[in-house]
């Protein structure tokens, strides 16, 4: 099976390791079993006693019972464990889509929501987000038919950071009778108001959301994902989990359940990183003009647009290479407006200087 390179990995690989500070990571500062000990009181000590066996293949019942209590109406039989994020949206598009069905995916968006889908035969028709980073209701109407059979969403958005309210989307799908797949990586890191907004699955029969513990948890190291569908599509897609899973690892299992059931107190440590850096980033763009944003809501993430006469993918390139500052160019997310994406829930102060490190450069060669 052939596949198209994925671009934003692709950017990210060929300058990983020379990169000076890296502001294309979009998880928040991670976690060390030492700081996951003091958040929660729980004593990893324990784990030297877990027999490193398959273990229960779907994930244990404990785990998938703190998955159960991030939503408000999940129970054990819709949810199934994965490795990491990325392995569950592939899985759930490798048991939705067959060749010749029509899916729509809502763009900017994660490569991998559309390419897979493309990858598997499907027509694929990608609607792109007004400017200001908002969905135009009546557009999308337009574009989804009757012979839609799958909507594909990242909420919170990546590449934009920004969340939106899904009613309308839901009433769209369920008008056509579409499934709709919504990852929902960085849900829990609402800016404003109650961390975590409805999720898809709670508003709709016929959704399927994944979910990680990379972003909203800290913990990308453990490689744990799930998704939360209805019973009979969860025993779809753990039918193809046989192929190519079996089981993920009984540590990041009982990491991953440790963490979730205190999650309050993870999310509280992290938006406190998040918005604390986003005051850094609004100073930054406040004293450059040559540079704007629309103001992200939620996540990790945001895209800042530039006014130079240069490609996304010109600018990023040429900023590496002379600062050693890794962003991610507008291009990898097949767009070719004037943006860059940052991932900005890290260090402050290696925020602070790789934004000084910008300033200098673009103030020095523009």
């Amino acid at each position: 099976m052939l596949i198209e390179d994925f671009k934003l990995e692709k950017w990210i690989n060929s300058r990983e390791a020379i990169t000076k500070i890296d502001l294309s990571a979009t998880c928040p500062k991670a976690l060390s079993l030492t700081e996951l000990t003091k958040i929660t009181g729980e004593d990893f000590s324990k784990m030297l006693d877990i027999s490193l066996n398959y273990g229960q293949l779907h994930g244990t019942n404990r785990l998938k019972q703190a998955i159960c209590n991030l939503y408000e109406n999940a129970n054990l039989d819709r949810i199934t464990v994965t490795l990491g994020g990325i392995g569950a949206n592939y899985l759930v598009l490798q048991t939705l889509v067959n060749k010749g069905d029509k899916v729509v995916c809502v763009c900017p968006s994660y490569q991998q929501m559309y390419t897979l889908p493309k990858t598997f035969g499907a027509n694929v028709e990608l609607f792109f987000l007004k400017d200001d980073w908002t969905l135009d209701i009546d557009q999308f109407k337009a574009v989804v038919g009757d012979d839609t059979k799958l909507i594909c969403v990242t909420n919170p958005n990546n590449p934009t950071g920004m969340n939106f309210d899904l009613t309308s989307v839901v009433e769209v799908a369920k008008s056509v009778g579409a499934y709709l797949f919504v990852d929902e990586v960085y849900r829990g890191l609402n800016h404003s108001g109650y961390p975590y907004s409805k999720s898809a699955v709670d508003l709709y029969e016929k959704a399927i959301a994944t979910g990680s513990m990379s972003k909203t948890y800290s913990l990308a190291g453990i490689r744990l994902g799930w998704i939360v569908a209805n019973p009979n599509i969860i025993e779809q897609i753990n039918s193809n989990r046989e192929y190519n899973t079996i089981s993920i690892s009984a540590l990041d299992d009982y990491v991953a359940t440790i963490a979730l059931e205190n999650h309050e107190k993870i999310v509280e440590r992290n938006l406190k990183i998040i918005l604390e850096n986003k005051k850094i980033i609004l100073n930054f763009i406040n004293s450059n003009s040559h540079f704007s944003w629309v103001e992200p809501n939620a996540g990790t993430i945001a895209c800042i647009n530039f006014d130079y006469d240069l490609t996304s993918e010109d600018f990023c390139a040429s900023l590496f290479d002379k600062t050693g500052v890794l962003t991610i160019p507008a291009s990898c997310f097949d767009m070719n407006q004037n943006f860059f994406r940052i991932g900005y829930a890290m260090d402050s102060q290696m925020l602070q200087e790789a934004l000084n490190l910008i300033s200098d450069w673009v103030r020095k060669t523009y």
